[in-house]
């Protein structure tokens, strides 16, 4: 049975009931994740870290996932797609339970490694599942659902933190009750799980030869995102905006991830994937061009970066759809790691690479390399159909 007949055969309450946990579980963990990363980073820089060791620090967590994300569709094999969620759960609540009980740089280190790789599972099986259950009509909006909810979860965890505090227990114990609280939805769909199909390999090493536009996709979302998390207010400074407004800038690039997939998600289900893909990648090569140009307009300058959000986020969002629509069963789990570690690699590799293009051109070297990756990814993505349509 494809995975499409799969989907359809569920009932429509049982689909919606899946769906909805999921999504709840998702928000859950986004905001936990959100507001623990500048805690951690606060904390540590209020102890006197170096910035070079609270960057170590900070890059554990996704190392962690880069490793563990290959070894899931085995995790689900052995325990289940639910119980794979649940016993990773409870990992990801431990390391966080023991961050208040060690002061040493080598020890948050451990734990941020170890949470890591709880995390993966997670967000592998997560995106699997939603995909696996979606079924095709409707898989791009229900997937854009999904990445909006991811967004808006990570930027409420920096909200929580703002009204919790970063003193005494209460911001370790807010993030470990939202981390379990991602844990109940699960439970009441557990029964369900085995409806998934995932047990089988996807051999992960064709897979990565196999998909190179959608990881392409993945890597282009999550190297704009990192970079601009960490230099975009730096750029709007240095290009002579005011502070306030260029720390703005962020949230009014984080406005469009969150708003823009619904529109891209229905788009892709009505024109078509690879579409919407290219048309994120000439809006992302569009956007610095614009950026640069419109820095001494507000109105405009925060209007090219919402759309910029929107689209650079959009190649995450249909990119994932593409793959659920293109693999099926074990080969999805599979594929959907690839696509995760390349997202990943992208987290570790874009602050380290767009902070030496502003030390070479200052400071609108972050524009260029966003230009330079957005026209790798489109070419790739034209390369690719023009070989496809003379197969």
């Amino acid at each position: 049975m494809t995975d499409e007949a799969a989907a359809d055969a569920l009932p429509a309450g049982r689909r919606r009931l899946v769906l909805i946990a999921l999504f709840a579980s998702v928000f859950a963990f986004g905001v936990s994740f959100g507001g623990l990363v500048p805690w951690i980073a606060l904390v540590l820089e209020g102890r006197g870290t170096d910035e070079t060791l609270i960057g170590v620090v900070s890059a554990a967590n996704p190392v962690g996932v880069l490793l563990a994300a290959p070894l899931v569709p085995l995790v689900v094999r052995r325990f289940g797609a639910a119980d794979a969620m649940l016993l990773s759960g409870i990992v990801s609540v431990a390391a966080i339970a023991l961050l208040p009980l060690f002061d040493s740089i080598a020890a948050w280190l451990v734990l941020r490694l170890i949470s890591g790789l709880a995390g993966a599972v997670p967000w592998v099986v997560t995106e699997t599942w939603i995909n696996a259950v979606a079924g095709d009509r409707m898989r791009g909006r229900v997937i854009a659902f999904y990445a909006t909810i991811l967004a808006a979860g990570f930027v409420a965890g920096p909200v929580i933190l703002t009204i919790v505090g970063l003193e005494g227990l209460t911001p370790v114990v807010s993030f470990m009750v939202l981390q379990a609280a991602a844990l109940i939805p699960i439970l009441l769909v557990r029964a369900f799980s085995t409806d998934l199909g995932l047990a089988g390999t996807g051999g992960l090493a064709k897979l990565l030869l196999a998909m190179p536009v959608l990881l392409a996709a993945a890597f282009l979302a999550g190297a704009v995102d990192t970079a601009f998390f960490s230099f975009l207010p730096i750029w709007g400074t240095r290009s002579g905006l005011g502070e306030t407004f260029a720390i703005s800038l962020l949230s009014i690039f984080v406005a469009g991830n969150i708003l823009m997939q619904v529109p891209l998600g229905w788009l892709a289900d009505v024109v078509g994937y690879r579409r919407v893909m290219a048309g994120c990648g000439l809006a992302c090569i569009i956007g610095p061009v614009l950026t640069l140009n419109s820095a001494g307009s507000p109105v405009l300058l925060a209007a090219v970066l919402f759309l910029w959000g929107g689209f650079a986020w959009g190649t995450y969002s249909v990119g994932l759809a593409a793959l659920g629509r293109r693999f099926q069963g074990g080969a999805l789990a599979a594929a959907n790691a690839a696509f995760i570690m390349s997202y990943t690699v992208a987290n570790i590799t874009g602050p380290p690479v767009a902070g030496l293009a502003i030390e070479l051109w200052n400071p609108d070297g972050l524009m260029v390399l966003m230009l330079a990756l957005a026209a790798a990814f489109t070419l790739l993505l034209a390369v690719r159909g023009i070989m496809a349509r003379g197969r």
